[in-house]
């Protein structure tokens, strides 16, 4: 019954993550998501225009393809810094932009794992430290006598 219930709540949380972005994809692996929009020469958004986005290092094999929405928006998701560049295609117009991923910005690093478990360690041997320390406190004289001395 639990491992049911267990399996129900995992279903759940993957169906509330899937619906909370539709149109895109859940790559674990991306560090950035890019934004392009794409626009003809006269400005109109290229609406349902083929994309291609080729990846830092490789510029003749794209690294993934798509379409634009209503509004010439294409979203993809960025795995490594570098530049990446993308080509948009609308019958005979063809739109390219080239976009810079990652850079000098500063990054807030997350915890160091090192950190975490030292603390947690060191919790761990503190709370065996007083435990020890209140069961000591709790035993009872050996010399049979009570509260009266034995008396």
């Amino acid at each position: 019954m639990r491992r049911r219930l267990g399996a129900a709540a995992i279903a759940v949380l993957l169906a509330m993550i899937v619906r909370a972005t539709p149109a895109a994809a859940l790559d674990l692996f991306a560090r950035h998501e890019v934004t392009v929009q794409f626009a003809t020469a006269d400005g109109k958004a290229m609406a349902n225009a083929e994309v291609r986005v080729f990846a830092p290092g490789a510029p003749n094999r794209p690294a993934l393809t798509g379409h634009t929405d209503s509004e010439g928006k294409f979203q993809f998701a960025a795995d490594r810094d570098g530049w990446w560049r993308a080509e948009a295609h609308a019958g005979d117009e063809v739109a390219r932009a080239t976009v810079r991923v990652g850079g000098q910005e500063q990054k807030e690093e997350p915890l160091s794992p090192y950190l975490v478990i030292g603390a947690l360690a060191v919790l761990l041997v503190v709370g065996i430290g007083l435990r020890m320390l209140r069961a000591r406190g709790r035993r009872r004289p050996k010399d049979g006598g009570g509260p009266s001395g034995g008396r």
